[in-house]
């Protein structure tokens, strides 16, 4: 099995962020929210709010966008073009996607994909994240809850903070746009 990041690694952009301007156009109300936002950013940057309270901020807005499964499934309708080429040329059915964003949105992407999805548990109806962000070391808890000791043999993602993954899996892969570089190899870090 290989897992993937999602956000910049196959996906071209943050589909958080690109999701909440796609909702953002189609109800403008949104931009009332967009101060609290901006306000968690300022605090997250001055290392007053942790990651994972950020991100509760910030994936909060599902709350106000009406008739949810539309808006995700036409968001998917006008964005997935955004999956990579690389990725699509190499994608296996038994690919698992491990994903910090909130699983309702990464999910639909992984159906159209035909893989499988681990994602943060955000409750799409409250907006409420259910335990912790499937982020950083967290990120092979979540994968342990859903696939036991099944080893992962590549793991690809375009952020340092998926380190564990790299070495969790038998193989690493750093992501910078298009561009793939092996990082570990059975947990050990390549030269380059």
């Amino acid at each position: 099995m290989n897992g993937y990041d999602f956000d910049d690694t196959i996906f071209k952009g943050n589909s958080l962020r690109r999701f909440f301007f796609y909702c953002l156009i189609r109800l403008p109300y949104l931009a009332l929210y967009m101060p609290v936002q901006f306000f968690a950013a300022i605090l997250r940057g001055l290392r007053i709010l942790n990651k994972h309270n950020f991100l509760c901020v910030l994936e909060w807005f599902i709350v106000f966008v009406p008739k949810k499964d539309k808006f995700i499934k036409s968001f998917w309708d006008k964005n997935f073009k955004r999956i990579k080429s690389w990725y699509l040329k190499q994608k296996r059915g038994d690919d698992v996607i491990v994903s910090a964003s909130p699983e309702y949105l990464v999910r639909a992407a992984c159906e159209r994909l035909g893989v499988r999805c681990v994602a943060s548990d955000v409750d799409v109806k409250t907006g409420r994240t259910n335990g912790r962000h499937c982020h950083g070391k967290s990120k092979i808890d979540f994968y342990r809850r859903r696939f036991g000791n099944e080893p992962l043999l590549t793991y690809y993602s375009d952020s340092m903070t998926d380190e564990p993954m790299f070495r969790f899996a038998f193989k690493g892969f750093f992501v910078k746009g298009d561009k793939i570089t092996l990082l570990y190899n059975e947990g050990e870090k390549v030269k380059i």
